[in-house]
């Protein structure tokens, strides 16, 4: 028996009812419209639990039985993939000479930089407020503090 490969466009797969997937770069970060859990989708239902929102899932727990992350449920959440650093994400960080300073932050991944005092994203007074360090460095969940939960929640989105 011989085998053929017939090579046919997406317009033709839809016309046969075959739906075809977009192909995505992974990782993706979404947030639950509902829930306010963020997930780190490494696949089209896969990933982590990085923020907890009002869900049952604990930070780290991994599923490839999320929602598809295409779905309406979600909403983007911007991602810094150099630093593998979500919008919002406690941050530790420093400077080269910091030698025996670290400041704690919320990660600004629109602009690489942290949020403000206040929370705020683009209302920066950048002669008396620094706004970028060095280094930046994940605070892991189990060191996040009562304040970090509440402070997180009202960051300027």
């Amino acid at each position: 028996m011989n085998k053929y490969i017939v090579e046919l466009t997406e317009d033709q797969l839809k016309q046969l009812g075959i739906e075809v997937e977009p192909e995505f770069t992974y990782p993706l970060v979404k947030r639950s419209k509902r829930a306010g859990a963020i997930i780190k989708f490494t696949s089209m239902s896969g990933g982590t639990t990085v923020w907890k929102g009002n869900t049952c899932f604990k930070i780290g727990y991994v599923s490839n039985n999320f929602i598809k992350h295409t779905s309406d449920e979600w909403e983007d959440v911007a991602y810094d993939s150099e630093r593998d650093l979500w919008d919002g994400q406690p941050v530790e960080c420093w400077d080269d000479e910091d030698t025996h300073r670290r400041h704690i932050r919320f990660y600004n991944a629109k602009d690489k930089s942290i949020y403000s005092y206040k929370g705020e994203r683009d209302k920066v007074d950048f002669d008396n407020y620094k706004v970028d360090f060095d280094n930046y460095k994940a605070i892991p969940s189990d060191r996040y503090d009562e304040w970090i939960l509440e402070a997180y929640k009202t960051l300027e989105k």
